[in-house]
């Protein structure tokens, strides 16, 4: 039994999500063949490689299409309003905002490469911070304090150990060999 004060789910979000589900899971039995080795299994055709997963994505693909389809036909029974419409572009475009952290994440390793990994943590920290809205001094110093303990953890704790990035190099040799130890 549904609650009442629950909000109602949109048509067209689920329809979306239908039809994203429905292509990946698609797209995932065409490439069955590349993702498996297509060598004869000796106990038979039951025990090829691709013979189980095969199955399930078809089941997959199946009870993607027959949602997709019953999400169309509900559409074309009672066609969505105004307001259905924007609520869903809201809700969808609301998906796309971790990919903006994403990015984030993606440019902090980059950075590590290039920067180093304090720098670049530090950059990472402060830079999330400040993206969500922590600009006080303290989230500051706190920032800085968790990328101090983050390097004495990794270098020192655990003894994880990353490439000298070339800006190493821009430094005088005891400095950057202390850089390339501890930073």
């Amino acid at each position: 039994m549904t609650d009442p004060d629950e909000p109602q789910a949109n048509r067209l979000e689920s329809m979306a999500l239908a039809l994203i589900f429905a292509a990946i899971s698609l797209l995932l039995l065409a490439l069955i063949g590349v993702a498996t080795r297509t060598g004869q299994a000796s106990g038979g055709w039951w025990t090829r490689p691709a013979f189980a997963p095969g199955i399930a994505l078809a089941l997959l693909v199946a009870a993607n299409l027959v949602t997709l389809w019953r999400d169309a036909a509900d559409l074309r029974a009672h066609p969505a309003t105004a307001e259905e419409w924007a609520d869903a572009r809201a809700k969808v475009l609301g998906w796309l905002r971790p990919a903006e952290f994403l990015a984030y994440y993606a440019a902090y390793i980059w950075a590590i490469q290039h920067l180093g990994y304090f720098p670049a943590t530090l950059v990472f920290v402060l830079g999330l911070l400040w993206r969500v809205g922590l600009r006080a001094a303290r989230w500051i110093w706190a920032g800085i304090g968790l990328s101090l303990f983050m390097i004495a953890v990794f270098r020192a704790g655990l003894g994880v150990w990353m490439p000298a990035p070339g800006l190493y190099d821009l430094f005088p040799d005891g400095i950057r060999l202390a850089l390339m130890r501890w930073f």
